[in-house]
């Protein structure tokens, strides 16, 4: 497979497999957040990615039967490469892009905009937006919206790890007693 990765790909992924929270089951919260993604900017579909060594899994999902895609077919693998909002506003003129299955097949991506999920420093994925269509790209206020969204899903996944950790402790105790 050839994509782009960043340069702390190693440790990228050391920190995602940290958190425990690959293949895990749905997350009320996280369904909340891309639910209002797609209500908010009226776009198709709305994830939660994760991006490991080889693929792109989606935490929360709405518009997507997907679980998951392959890392050299996703486009929130250029998000993490830099720490800014990456968009594409229209895949068929995008030269990375417009021949990939995604975008030629179901489900048919033409606008993309996806903002990087960071925890301790490391992009460990998106909050991303897809529709069929093509778009002007975000304006100032939607890109705002987006960035706080996404910092509302990595202070979630922040708060779940220490309650996975607080669970823990509770239950060395408990087994001590």
């Amino acid at each position: 497979m050839t994509f782009p990765r960043p340069d702390d790909d190693e440790e990228r992924i050391a920190v995602l497999r940290e958190l425990g929270i690959l293949d895990t089951g749905p997350d009320e919260n996280l369904q909340r957040i891309v639910h209002l993604c797609r209500l908010i900017f009226g776009v198709e579909i709305s994830t939660v990615s994760l991006i490991d060594e080889a693929r792109q899994w989606f935490k929360a999902r709405d518009g997507l039967d997907a679980c998951e895609t392959s890392r050299d077919v996703a486009f929130c693998n250029y998000t993490i490469l830099g720490d800014d909002i990456f968009e594409v506003p229209d895949a068929l003129e995008h030269p990375d892009f417009k021949e990939n299955p995604l975008v030629t097949g179901d489900p048919r991506i033409r606008f993309y905009a996806g903002a990087p999920i960071r925890f301790d420093g490391k992009r460990l994925g998106a909050l991303c937006l897809i529709d069929s269509s093509p778009r002007e790209p975000l304006d100032q206020r939607e890109r705002s919206i987006l960035i706080d969204l996404a910092a509302i899903v990595e202070r979630e996944i922040r708060i779940q790890r220490m309650f996975r950790e607080s669970m823990a402790l509770l239950t060395e105790v408990i087994k001590k007693k």
